[in-house]
């Protein structure tokens, strides 16, 4: 009597995982609709961010949903519209150091003992010996907050480039751990005896298999990338006025806290509510990656 044998890859245990990871679902539902909200809602409205639409400081209503600002200025629209930019600079502040982390790492990680590998190792060391904010600080401050380039205004690609010199590091921290613990993994080995060139052999097998890993800390880092944004108005750094921007909306909303808190409450619940939805996908992320292994 024969027996068939059904092999569960990878690939077909993905949607039952997906299915059963509410987390995630929850975490990507709740950071969809802040996306659908921050960059659909602009679009339909014709009032400026810097329109005097109403009295200064006026309280929410059905026309202004967070009611105005200081200068009669819709905290409502200003809240959506500095929702793209925050989440648009988060987003590309961790994806380039996240891949260019990952790579720098598995290269490492494939030449570990070598000179190569202890300056790397010793620059990412050197990078996470100082505190986190001040270094973005120092680097952002050192970019200046007047030069802008292209479509991003005033005081971002300091941010940008603050971000991509120090964020890199943990990632590639991550993935050489991954990728030391792979070198000696059977399926690593037959790869190398059966003559599989290197570059197949990390594009195939090193690089998927890292990868995981350096994204559930990205989903993490997204998080503290958004809260140094908001963090930096109220250092003298970050988005120059009048762009707005999540932090400097909050900033900007301090001196009339006893007054006017709407001014501080819009946004205020936008940066909390993203972080809750991406630190759900960050936990749901490590049943994803558990479940493909």
């Amino acid at each position: 009597m024969t027996h068939a044998v059904t092999l569960t890859t990878p690939a077909r245990r993905m949607p039952k995982v997906l299915r059963l990871n509410r987390t995630f679902a929850a975490g990507a539902a709740l950071l969809g609709a802040i996306v659908a909200l921050c960059v659909l809602a602009p679009l339909f409205v014709t009032t400026s961010t810097t329109d005097f639409v109403g009295i200064p400081l006026s309280a929410p209503s059905l026309t202004h949903p967070f009611g105005t600002d200081a200068f009669g200025r819709d905290v409502f629209i200003r809240t959506l519209v500095g929702g793209r930019l925050d989440l648009g600079v988060a987003f590309i502040g961790v994806v380039v150091p996240l891949l260019a982390g990952t790579v720098i790492g598995i290269a490492s990680g494939l030449v570990a003992g070598s000179l190569l590998d202890r300056v790397v190792m010793r620059t990412v060391d050197a990078i996470l010996a100082f505190p986190f904010n001040i270094l973005i600080l120092a680097l952002a401050v050192v970019m200046g907050q007047t030069t802008s380039l292209w479509f991003l205004p005033a005081g971002v690609p300091g941010i940008l480039v603050a971000l991509f010199l120090t964020s890199w590091s943990v990632y590639a921290r991550i993935a050489r751990g991954e990728t030391l613990a792979l070198r000696q993994r059977d399926f690593l080995v037959a790869a190398r005896v059966s003559g599989l060139s290197w570059w197949t052999i990390v594009r195939r097998h090193i690089f998927p298999n890292v990868l995981p890993a350096t994204l559930t800390y990205g989903l993490s880092d997204a998080v503290l990338v958004i809260g140094v944004i908001a963090a930096l108005p109220f250092l003298g750094a970050g988005v120059q006025p009048p762009t707005p921007e999540w932090g400097s909306i909050i900033y900007d909303g301090r001196s009339v806290l006893s007054e006017a808190p709407w001014v501080c409450l819009g946004p205020g619940v936008f940066i909390v509510c993203t972080g809750i939805a991406v630190r759900l996908m960050g936990q749901g992320s490590r049943v994803l990656s558990e479940g493909t292994k």
